[in-house]
């Protein structure tokens, strides 16, 4: 076994942010003792502190699914809350996994004392305290409430402002009910995205949080029922900086800027201070129906 290599859509590095501040390598150089195979909680929390050495270079290799639901010794717990977050990281691409709730979904919790579902689950993935340069790509998200948090409070600027670089690009969100993603303070670019769900479900996709500046590009949202609107896709939480292009909502154009705009505040502008192409080189599906055959068909960790 070996660094990994190039991904099922041919990328032979990480596109977007991974791809500043140097790039982002991986286990590469990694020496035999810092190549790893584990297939539990435990083996993988082994692995990462890596004798020691966690932050030297290496090669993890994931056999089958692993559980955050383990004790150390590998016996399943209850409905402890896990997630995998990114604190103070920098460099990381995210290729090919699925994140889920597994055998708890939120969706059969049971109601609470208002006739709502028990929150019981947080984040399936966090990225916080100045993390920066990160990518998310071919991914999966599946089956869960609050998704993706960027950015882990309003009031930490002092840790998160200037940072929190994240691109999102060819995953599949299923059934998540918010935050796919929310961000404070973040530069985000969310591109060739697929979202598919049942609007009565969803709360919203895409959150705009506290000094935030997201990109959006051709994504394509799939949402049953009457509740299905633009309205749906865009949440704003004190954010005033947001651009769409081109993206679709059930074939026709999802009209975001209108929307985002429509519920803003004072102040709301598309123009998002920075733009992708002027930071790194991609391309990027041009039709709904591309971007929607390439997201089922590649990924996912069994898809590349």
């Amino acid at each position: 076994m070996g660094p990994a290599t190039a991904s099922g859509s041919r990328d032979a590095g990480p596109v977007g942010w991974a791809f500043v501040n140097g790039g982002t390598t991986g286990g590469a150089g990694a020496g035999p003792e810092s190549v790893w195979t584990v297939s539990t909680r435990a083996e993988l929390k082994e692995a990462l502190a890596n004798r020691g050495e966690a932050t030297a270079p290496k090669v993890i290799r994931v056999e089958g699914d692993i559980s955050g639901h383990e004790a150390g010794d590998g016996t399943l717990l209850g409905e402890q809350d896990y997630a995998l977050a990114v604190i103070t990281g920098r460099n990381i691409w995210i290729d090919h996994c699925t994140f889920t709730d597994g055998r708890y979904p939120d969706r059969t919790a049971p109601p609470g004392f208002h006739g709502e579902r028990v929150q019981r689950h947080d984040g399936l993935l966090d990225i916080e305290d100045g993390s920066d340069f990160i990518t998310v790509s071919d991914s999966r998200f599946t089956d869960h409430d609050k998704a993706v948090l960027i950015g882990s409070g309003d009031g930490r600027g002092d840790r998160d402002r200037g940072h929190l670089k994240v691109t999102f690009v060819r995953n599949l969100f299923t059934d998540i009910g918010q935050r796919a993603p929310r961000v404070r303070f973040g530069q985000v670019h969310v591109v060739n995205n697929v979202y598919r769900g049942r609007g009565g479900d969803t709360g919203y996709a895409l959150g705009i949080g506290v000094e935030s500046a997201m990109v959006s590009e051709r994504n394509v949202f799939l949402y049953e029922g009457p509740d299905a609107s633009s309205a749906l896709v865009v949440a704003i939480y004190g954010g005033t900086r947001f651009r769409d292009t081109g993206s679709w909502l059930n074939g026709r154009p999802a009209g975001l800027d209108a929307a985002a705009a429509a519920e803003a505040a004072d102040g709301f502008t598309t123009d998002t201070g920075w733009a992708p192409a002027d930071v790194y080189p991609y391309r990027s599906l041009r039709s709904p129906g591309a971007v929607r055959w390439h997201v089922l068909n590649h990924s996912g960790p069994r898809h590349r």
